[in-house]
């Protein structure tokens, strides 16, 4: 375990990486660039060990973004790995047989980035990388993310592959491969009712924290001195510390 004193000096002697990342933005399309700054700072909480394991890439699709991230992450020191997206595990009845078949063929095309620094972080993130289907506390431990966020976000998301599931159902009817292929397709459907509307913008609601990739719950929202925004202002101290610029959006 390092001294106080030790990670306070590896945080100074990263200014040069945080500089080249900044660097790299410049080459990033503006639309995605807020993420890609994000995912940067991410990346240098690792290295400051303010963060167990980023996750790199999910906000926003740039290869040599991604490629020259990758790259930064290594001479740094950390372990890298692209690996399957992680999503929540329902907590009571699984999804159906051919919904879980077409996710599973979707999930394919997409991966992001992993870069951690302890060995036994990047175990963790193999393991969700292989099982797909995560807990809410075991996401929380390896990102480094408030418990009560992610169990937030965790119970949106599935909530909108439910929807996902019966709207599909409703137009595909019995017809199971025009279901899978339209959610192995990404389609999103248009609801029909005003509960379907609501149900909807309830599981699509996110309040980001600033300088963070965290999703705040409702409490973290209403209360700054709660996990999600502790955790923003250590961040942002990181930033103001290696001389990171800091985009409009977040200051």
């Amino acid at each position: 375990m390092l001294a106080d004193i030790d990670i306070e000096a590896r945080r100074s002697d990263l200014r040069p990486a945080a500089a080249h990342l900044a660097r790299l933005l410049a080459e990033v399309p503006p639309a995605s660039r807020p993420a890609a700054w994000q995912d940067g700072l991410d990346l240098l909480a690792v290295a400051a060990e303010l963060k167990p394991v980023g996750l790199l890439g999910r906000g926003f699709a740039d290869a040599a973004w991604l490629g020259a991230a990758e790259a930064r992450a290594r001479a740094l020191g950390l372990s890298a790995l692209t690996g399957a997206c992680w999503h929540p595990a329902p907590p009571d009845q699984a999804f159906p047989d051919w919904y879980s078949t077409a996710t599973a063929e979707r999930d394919a095309r997409a991966t992001a980035l992993y870069v951690w620094r302890d060995d036994a972080d990047g175990a963790g993130v193999r393991r969700l990388c292989a099982d797909g289907r995560v807990a809410p506390e075991d996401e929380a431990a390896l990102l480094g993310y408030p418990v009560c966020c992610v169990v937030q976000h965790h119970a949106q998301a599935l909530a909108l592959e439910r929807l996902t599931v019966a709207l599909v159902t409703r137009l595909a009817g019995d017809d199971i491969a025009h279901r899978q292929r339209l959610v192995a397709g990404g389609v999103m459907l248009t609801p029909q009712s005003e509960l379907e509307w609501r149900q909807l913008e309830a599981a699509s609601a996110v309040a980001p924290q600033p300088f963070t990739s965290v999703n705040r719950c409702a409490a973290c929202a209403s209360d700054p001195d709660r996990p999600a925004g502790r955790l923003g202002r250590r961040y942002r101290a990181l930033a103001r510390r290696l001389d990171y610029p800091l985009l409009a959006t977040v200051d």
